[in-house]
């Protein structure tokens, strides 16, 4: 599941490079700026989190013996930048390779995760993070169509990341890979909104039911 996921992500973003680090003078230690973590100076901890999350690509084990003070902000909620502390810890649990820890954090992240996919220059990060979306979404929506009993309704959170991926195949046209997901995810709202806005109604519609037999012989 996550390889088809993970295709459909790459369709979704349609990435031609995945950018690192922005461009600035180079940092040697992330120390000074791990240390401005501990202020009480909530100005001076926002500013450490915006830097760190430009060099946690370079600096990510250095950062991730901290990743405790990073996860204590993101959970305090007189803090102002929550979303900023949850997407460098999320970044952090990437490439520690805790890809389910890094999901949670995304969806904490809120705009400045969901911003991303928007952006045009998705990062490697991002590119797996919403193949990890993609995978839990569909899981959820199925368990949720075959349970004989009502769930919990799913993470509004994870919708609106995926609501944000649905948006990017319709502006960029890429109907094929939106089919794909709504399929998948079994909604047929999104699955409906793909025929009425492919530019070639008739081919969008054999593709439907071309992928439709596939997944049912799965």
């Amino acid at each position: 599941v996550f390889e088809r996921a993970f295709l459909m992500a790459t369709a979704v973003l349609n990435p031609t490079s995945f950018p690192m680090l922005s461009s600035g003078p180079a940092l040697t230690s992330c120390r000074p700026l791990l240390s401005l973590l501990d202020e009480s100076d909530q100005t001076l901890k926002v500013y450490a989190l915006k830097k760190l999350d430009e060099a946690v690509d370079q600096y990510w084990a250095e950062i991730a013996d901290h990743i405790e003070a990073i996860e204590e902000l993101y959970e305090d909620e007189k803090f102002q930048s929550r979303e900023l502390a949850a997407l460098v810890a999320s970044k952090v649990h990437y490439h520690l390779e805790q890809f389910s820890e890094s999901l949670t954090y995304a969806l904490g992240a809120g705009s400045l995760f969901t911003g991303q996919i928007h952006s045009g220059k998705p990062s490697l990060y991002v590119f797996t993070i919403l193949s990890k979306v993609i995978d839990k979404y569909i899981a959820e929506r199925v368990e949720r169509s075959d349970a004989a009993s009502d769930l919990d309704p799913i993470d509004a959170r994870l919708e609106a990341i995926v609501e944000s991926m649905f948006d990017r195949c319709f502006e960029e046209g890429n109907i094929k890979q939106a089919v794909g997901i709504a399929l998948e995810s079994r909604r047929l709202d999104k699955l409906e909104e793909c025929i009425n806005t492919s530019s070639d109604r008739a081919s969008t519609l054999a593709y439907t039911l071309e992928a439709s037999q596939s997944l049912v012989t799965k």
